[in-house]
């Protein structure tokens, strides 16, 4: 299978956060594993830690969770990559992306204020239903067999799967939808390189 330079590089970022989660869990600070502070916990953020809304994203609880998030997230993303790829350019790849994880790691601020959560399923989300918005601007017609495939995705990885954050794959798609459409809109090779 070939991958594009972005899904190799999301790819590698997504198994990297587990790496990554790993070594900090081995730092403590203040009595807690690094981790804690780079995870998304609904409270602190709301009390002004927001940089946990961008890097809960990448880092990854190193637990048995953390290794299906990322077992799952590498691949949807290898297995989307061809899609994606015809779809956005190289910037608009990683923009949509970074724009929908964090629009994801929002909504689920809505969970409670006692909930962690980490993972890029909202990106993935992202990226995916701005496909579909993407595809209905550019051939001005609904591809049915693309709404059901994003449909069976969402309803077995949210609700069928231990403890997805089906919140934050909604806030994901929700602003993929709607970068999508501005995408498709705006296509053109004078913008190409958005």
């Amino acid at each position: 299978m070939q991958l594009s330079e972005q899904g190799r590089n999301l790819i590698y970022a997504v198994i990297g956060g587990l790496v990554i989660g790993a070594g900090l869990d081995l730092v403590p600070v203040y009595g807690a594993p690094l981790t804690d502070f780079l995870i998304q916990y609904n409270k602190a953020v709301l009390a002004g830690w927001v940089w946990q809304l961008v890097t809960s994203i990448i880092v990854v609880y190193p637990n048995y969770l953390g290794i299906a998030d990322v077992v799952f997230n590498a691949m949807a993303l290898a297995w989307l990559d061809g899609i994606l790829s015809y779809t956005y350019t190289k910037r608009q790849y990683y923009a949509v992306f970074l724009a929908t994880g964090i629009a994801g790691n929002i909504f689920s601020l809505a969970n409670g204020l006692n909930v962690f959560s980490f993972g890029a399923s909202g990106g993935i989300f992202g990226l995916l239903a701005g496909v579909i918005s993407f595809d209905l601007v550019t051939n001005s017609k609904v591809n049915p067999g693309l709404m059901v495939w994003f449909a069976l995705i969402f309803i077995v990885s949210s609700f069928l799967i231990g403890s997805a954050d089906w919140l934050a794959h909604a806030g994901g798609a929700l602003l993929g939808l709607v970068l999508g459409y501005v995408l498709g809109t705006r296509k053109g090779p004078e913008l190409a390189d958005l």
